[in-house]
């Protein structure tokens, strides 16, 4: 198991995804904004509908939960390529898109 995370934490030869941007101040900056505002507008959405789901007694509570896990999953898509642009941990990235791909 300790090798498993640790190739998912492995950068190997791969470039931070930053390179790409060319380092530009402006871009960098319009990325890891966008991102981290949709990533957290994800989570409020997940955290609204876990709140209904206790405020409320809604019928099939069940598929919202699972969808409120489906939302939470895609805004840490947006986290990790944050996270992406200074540590070229890819594996780790695609690791949270196939949890996202697989979430209720």
């Amino acid at each position: 198991m300790s090798e498993f995370l640790n190739g998912l934490f492995a950068s190997n030869s791969f470039i931070p995804h930053g390179h790409c941007y060319l380092w530009k101040p402006e871009l960098v900056g319009l990325h890891v904004s966008s991102d981290l505002l949709i990533g957290f507008a994800y989570f409020a959405i997940s955290v609204t509908l876990v709140h209904l789901v206790r405020k409320i007694q809604l019928p099939f509570h069940g598929v919202f939960l699972a969808f409120g896990l489906f939302i939470a999953a895609c805004g840490a898509t947006h986290f990790i390529e944050v996270w992406t642009l200074w540590h070229p941990t890819y594996w780790l990235a695609g690791g949270v898109k196939v949890v996202t791909a697989i979430a209720p």
